[in-house]
């Protein structure tokens, strides 16, 4: 292989800080409004002009993971930051009511309003936000992670800090720091989705087919020739009028392989034949669901949605058992009744909590060697099957709320991530304002 070598050359040290968060998703937006509430002098980098990710970017568009699951009513289980971010979006009328999801709920969000209400956290937190910009390489200094160089349009640079939190979803930090991380299982994750919204949808007649129905209407349209590669899909009201949220695709490599996340060319590749499929479905939905005869595409996702990439070794596993079992723990961060939700090889493999939820431990955020580094969301170390279920946004925001306020609790008593008062952190975190 023909190579470049790179010229030495001395990094301006632009920002000093506390705490540096590095991802702006669900959980980079927690980690960084714990950090900076509880004092710490808190920067948040971000590669696109906004926050939310997958959220957002990835236009998954629904907070799932907040609602109890079983046969009878629902009520809201999990709060904290959670609840916070969900009362912001009642507030200001951007998100839906409860929408049935199995044996659970779930609620739609109008991305837009997410973004406004992130940075309005940011700001009143007092967290100092650098949007465009990219985490390019870890410096250590020993086992310490000692810095971050970042690359943006100002050049690359160096950013130091006391703590760090990777909230990147795709455990990039983790990696570039020396973090051991397995992916998906045996190699094989989730499958992403491009996601797009309907407009003009009839929705009393487009909203509630039984899945069974949905799933007849599309082997229909597959022996006609359209290439729709899902069966099960999901169509979520919005609380747009007239408006639907279409999580109906799936995308992997013409061979079969799912879509490496980590990988530039899998990723482009994914966003090319994503594109394809969404017009495939836009058609299927005008030509075979009722309520979607005049309604047409409003909307796609900027990058395709990732569910799942590099989880980090950590000093404990949430396992499959954990999310079967409905296993407790005193040293939890977060709750969890969501059902497991796993994309692959054989379609979508569901398992539902009755009545009951699991607990995500503390120290599955915690990678096995660096000590002032912490991570959370769907890097955590986590099954394959656990992860299906972890990943999800309410859980995001909890373990991200968690993680920011480890990092204060860390600098104040001056010890590693393993060795807060976890007690304190829980006290800390297990808030319900609204």
């Amino acid at each position: 292989m023909e190579v470049c070598h790179e010229t030495a050359r001395d990094l301006p040290v632009t920002y000093d800080v506390d705490v540096l968060v590095v991802g702006g998703g669900p959980t980079g937006v927690a980690a960084a409004t714990a950090a900076a509430r509880a004092g710490e002098n808190t920067l948040l980098i971000e590669k696109y002009g906004f926050c939310g990710g997958m959220a957002t970017a990835g236009m998954s568009g629904a907070i799932c993971g907040l609602f109890t699951s079983g046969k009878g009513p629902h009520h809201q289980l999990v709060h904290g930051f959670a609840g916070e971010f969900y009362h912001h979006l009642k507030q200001r009328h951007a998100v839906s009511d409860p929408f049935p999801f199995g044996e659970t709920r779930l609620v739609v969000h109008e991305p837009h309003t997410w973004k406004e209400i992130a940075d309005d956290l940011l700001s009143e937190s007092g967290v100092n936000v650098l949007f465009h910009t990219l985490a390019t390489d870890a410096v250590m200094d020993g086992e310490q992670l000692r810095g971050v160089i970042i690359e943006n349009k100002g050049g690359r640079q160096f950013i130091t800090a006391r703590r760090f939190i990777d909230a990147t979803g795709d455990g990039d930090l983790c990696a570039k720091a020396g973090v051991p991380w397995t992916f998906g299982r045996n190699g094989k994750v989730q499958y992403p989705t491009m996601v797009f919204r309907m407009t003009n949808v009839d929705i009393r007649r487009g909203i509630g087919h039984p899945v069974p129905q949905l799933e007849a209407w599309v082997e229909q349209a597959q022996a006609t020739g359209m290439a729709l590669p899902r069966k099960h899909i999901y169509l979520l009201p919005s609380p747009r009028p007239g408006e639907v949220m279409c999580n109906v695709t799936s995308v992997l490599r013409d061979d079969g392989r799912p879509i490496d996340a980590t990988c530039a060319e899998d990723l482009s590749f994914a966003e090319l034949k994503g594109r394809k499929i969404v017009r495939e479905y836009e058609r299927f939905l005008q030509q075979y669901v009722p309520g979607f005869e005049q309604a047409y595409l409003n909307d796609v996702a900027a990058q395709i949605g990732i569910r799942q990439s590099r989880t980090i070794q950590g000093q404990r596993c949430l396992t499959n058992d954990d999310v079967f079992q409905a296993r407790k723990s005193r040293r939890t961060v977060a709750s969890s009744a969501w059902c497991i939700e796993a994309h692959g090889d054989d379609g979508i493999f569901m398992f539902y909590l009755d009545n009951d939820y699991y607990d995500i431990p503390y120290d599955t955020l915690l990678p096995e060697n660096v000590p002032n580094l912490i991570t959370a969301g769907r890097s955590l170390c986590a099954e394959h099957e656990a992860l299906a279920s972890a990943r999800v946004t309410a859980q995001c925001f909890l373990t991200g709320y968690a993680a920011g306020t480890a990092a204060y609790l860390s600098r104040r008593d001056n010890c590693p991530f393993d060795e807060i008062d976890v007690d304190e952190l829980r006290q800390r975190i297990e808030y319900q304002t609204y």
